[in-house]
């Protein structure tokens, strides 16, 4: 499949809430050895680098261990090698990872994208419009700090989003209401 159709059918899935404010991005450098790079922008900014280079480099294999392929994979970045404050490690995720995660969640529900033990696939999970608050509050418990990231995230862009819909009466109209009103 294209990547810009891949593209398009998850963000798809994405929540109403964060439709608009989350994008992913994927390209190739010919010139560099076919080496990729995939991302995701939050709200204008480039939020998250996936790239293959930084994972060969980094973790002697382009492959995450949990990653449904053949090839050559490395191990799983253990929660006490983590670096504080870091939603992932260098090179822990590759373009190729990113890729055909996105690809797997198109033939997964939302709930087995958060029930599996991929990193990626449970951020795909989160995003995914039919994954009701309760589960995505549960996911702020997750393991993996990018998981916990990206359901922060969008708790808090349905709690914007349904503010909206939740203003005051303006000009404060509800208090002369209430000093109007006659009482028996």
């Amino acid at each position: 499949m294209q990547w810009s159709k891949l593209k398009k059918r998850v963000e798809e899935n994405f929540a109403e809430s964060i439709k608009d404010r989350i994008e992913i991005f994927t390209t190739s450098y010919r010139r560099q050895g076919e080496i990729a790079r995939s991302w995701v922008v939050i709200d204008g900014k480039q939020g998250i680098s996936l790239t293959d280079y930084e994972s060969w480099s980094e973790q002697g294999a382009y492959f995450h261990e949990l990653t449904p392929t053949d090839c050559l994979k490395h191990k799983s970045v253990d929660g006490l090698e983590r670096t504080m404050g870091s939603l992932y490690e260098a090179g822990e995720f590759s373009s190729y990872d990113f890729k055909i995660i996105c690809f797997e969640s198109l033939s997964l529900s939302a709930h087995d994208c958060i029930k599996s033990e991929h990193p990626l696939l449970r951020v795909i999970g989160v995003l995914h419009r039919k994954l009701g608050k309760a589960k995505v509050n549960e996911m702020l418990k997750d393991p993996h700090p990018m998981v916990v990231y990206f359901a922060d995230f969008r708790i808090k862009a349905e709690a914007d989003d349904l503010s909206q819909y939740l203003k005051p009466f303006p000009d404060n109209k509800l208090d002369t209401a209430l000093k109007n009103q006659e009482i028996p």
